[in-house]
């Protein structure tokens, strides 16, 4: 088996788990600073709860944005978190989905956490400004330089801690798009799939063409495979005996 083979398994197998593994969470976000918690901010019904807000330099587009939960807005954002849209209202454009969320908590004292959105080489900023009097307040900014989207987001969500007593929501993402990171029990069975995969596919791979093997023999170790029902079985009979009191005079051990 050739070490590029290899290599590429190796890469192929990070790549998963990275994406699925570390992806921010677009609800919430934890720092020694405290939390900002903006799942009580976006809409749960499909719908942004910053719909077609029109830049003050450029009337040409719109932009609706949602925290937290994929909206649609039809014809051509689909499950996501921001959305161009023609002045007409005939054309749409993702500008990112919430499983591309990346949190920024700035730099020094007194800085400005930022959240991002991607899709493509399209890059949507939102600044989130801390709203302390309790007003609300959302600016598209549009788009500059190209590609570049800003946005700026005042609401008492944005403080740290602002709303950070709401409980974070279970993982699984929704119907219609993304959400947020997998937790340890997902991760576990990501990396044991993964493991499989490789072990299964290498094996059969190096069989099949430096061996000349076909059929069964592709399966690696298969005089295990196909003794380990028996094995199980012998365990939890032996198990059994044990905990009745029976004895396990009849086991016959691996």
């Amino acid at each position: 088996m050739t070490l590029r083979f290899w290599l590429t398994i190796i890469t192929i197998s990070s790549a998963l788990l990275t994406s699925s593994v570390i992806a921010d969470d677009p609800c919430r976000y934890e720092t020694s600073k405290g939390v900002i918690d903006l799942t009580s901010v976006g809409r749960t019904d499909g719908k942004p709860a910053y719909a077609d807000k029109t830049p003050p330099a450029s009337a040409d587009y719109k932009y609706s944005y949602n925290p937290c939960k994929p909206f649609t807005e039809l014809p051509n954002c689909i499950g996501v978190a921001a959305c161009q849209v023609s002045a007409d209202g005939k054309l749409s454009f993702s500008l990112g989905k919430q499983d591309s969320v990346k949190w920024n908590p700035g730099a020094g004292l007194g800085s400005i956490p930022s959240i991002t959105y991607t899709e493509g080489a399209k890059l949507v900023t939102v600044t989130l400004v801390c709203s302390t009097d309790g007003s609300e307040d959302f600016d598209a900014m549009g788009e500059s330089p190209i590609n570049n989207y800003k946005f700026r987001l005042s609401h008492k969500c944005a403080c740290y801690d602002g709303c950070g007593h709401t409980p974070p929501e279970p993982t699984t993402k929704s119907p219609g798009g993304g959400g947020g990171g997998l937790g340890g029990g997902g991760a576990f069975v990501i990396i044991l799939l993964v493991l499989a995969i490789v072990y299964f596919a290498g094996f059969a791979s190096y069989y099949k063409f430096r061996q000349q093997k076909s059929g069964a023999e592709l399966i690696p170790h298969r005089t295990f495979w196909v003794a380990l029902p028996g094995y199980a079985k012998d365990g939890a009979v032996y198990v059994f005996r044990r905990v009745s009191g029976k004895g396990a005079e009849s086991y016959n051990s691996v």
